[in-house]
């Protein structure tokens, strides 16, 4: 995914809606290069703990 965007011109790229609270998901993400832009907070309803965050993720490519 992350080469043909560069293929295709993108200079960056953005993936929406990692749960702040699954933190194995979060580390995947970040070892693609990924960093948490911004945290919409309270976004979702986490069936353990309440109204979660999520995460707006990105990286230069």
């Amino acid at each position: 995914m992350l080469d043909g965007a560069r293929a295709d011109g993108y200079l960056a790229m953005q993936f929406n809606a990692v749960v702040e609270t699954n933190e194995r998901a979060v580390r995947l993400w970040e070892s693609f290069g990924f960093e948490v832009l911004t945290t919409v907070p309270e976004a979702f309803a986490h069936p353990v703990h309440g109204l979660v965050g999520l995460h707006i993720m990105y990286r230069d490519l």
